[in-house]
């Protein structure tokens, strides 16, 4: 009998604690994740046109000397990058050097023949019409060295501006008149792209400094560039009915745009004035839910629980609903999983990025 007493004791404590395991309640499943966003008034979008465009410089100038020569250097080759102020090509610079000489020659004579005859007119010798013409000559002597000087600068031809040098067009020994081209410039800081626009788009669209434009580079669809609105015309194309629209940007670091190359050009067309009333709302197609009866309605977040909200379908436009419902703009609408939600159900609300 001694025992059995600590086995009888050993199953009445077992019995007590699985007594108070039965009586413990089961615990709530947590609250499932929603993901929501906020309902946005319909409001119509800007539409983006898209056209084909071409590469152009923003500046090709053909470079010349002002005086004729002989051409002794030319300092750069095709395709060379050249800052402002750079020397390019150089003239033969004897001739001019000899014209520069004689004419301080000549005008250091003039001077000392003037101070001759001043010295006289003091004494009472000459008379003051005898100086008259010396001071003349004197001038247009001075003018005639000013002018050799500057001919001799003449001689260097330099970069007006930063740039490519895109062709030579003279050589070395070649003797060239003044206004002869010698080299031909493009401005590498910027780029101009020319587009063809339909008389709908030119139309529709702002020509003016509030144009949004971008461009893709067709061999290369990763390379896109901002442009901004430089001119356009207002006459249509000779034998189409086509604008012709210049937009101007910034060359990418890493790679030469070339006159010529083509691009892909996205304009911006302002969104047309809206037609669509209060309690118009657009959201995406995941947040619509449909009845059984076919009717149409959306899961709000509401104080941490799932809630009914009735919409009516308008439209679809760029995979986003057109709604109507008097929900009101601050609306938490579930955007992911809503089919596996029911009425009251407890869900912790999450912004989707």
């Amino acid at each position: 009998m001694r025992n059995l007493r600590p086995v009888t004791l050993l199953m009445t404590l077992t019995l007590l604690v699985l007594s108070g395991c039965a009586e413990e309640e089961p615990q709530p499943p947590p609250p499932r994740v929603a993901f929501v966003e906020t309902l946005k008034p319909a409001e119509p979008e800007p539409e983006a046109l898209r056209f084909a465009g071409e590469v152009e410089s923003v500046t090709t100038t053909e470079l010349s000397f002002q005086v004729s020569g002989r051409i002794e250097r030319i300092l750069v080759d095709e395709g060379a990058r050249v800052t402002r102020g750079q020397p390019l090509a150089q003239l033969d610079r004897t001739d001019y050097e000899l014209q520069l000489r004689e004419a301080s020659a000549r005008h250091r004579q003039l001077q000392a023949d003037l101070a001759r005859r001043r010295l006289l007119l003091a004494e009472g010798i000459l008379a003051p019409a005898a100086i008259e013409p010396l001071e003349a000559e004197l001038v247009a002597a001075a003018v005639a060295r000013d002018a050799a000087q500057r001919n001799i600068g003449y001689t260097t031809l330099t970069a007006p501006f930063d740039g490519v040098v895109a062709q030579r067009m003279a050589e070395p020994d070649m003797v060239v008149g003044s206004g002869t081209p010698v080299l031909r410039m493009q401005d590498n800081q910027h780029v101009e792209v020319g587009v063809d626009l339909s008389e709908n788009a030119a139309l529709s669209i702002p020509l003016g400094p509030q144009l949004q434009a971008e461009g893709q580079l067709v061999i290369a669809e990763d390379v896109t560039l901002p442009l901004r609105y430089k001119e356009h015309s207002t006459q249509p194309r000779e034998g189409s009915r086509t604008y012709r629209l210049i937009l101007q940007g910034e060359p990418p670091a890493d790679y030469n745009l070339l006159p010529g190359m083509a691009l892909r050009v996205s304009l911006q067309r302002p969104a047309a004035p809206s037609q669509q009333g209060q309690g118009h709302y657009r959201m995406p197609v995941s947040a619509l839910q449909t009845a059984s009866d076919g009717s149409h309605f959306v899961w709000l977040a509401v104080d941490g629980q799932a809630q009914r909200g009735a919409v009516e379908v308008l439209g679809v436009e760029r995979e986003q609903v057109v709604i109507r419902t008097d929900l009101g703009a601050d609306a938490q609408i579930v955007v992911a999983g809503g089919s596996k939600l029911s009425e009251g159900q407890p869900i912790q609300a999450k912004q989707r990025n």
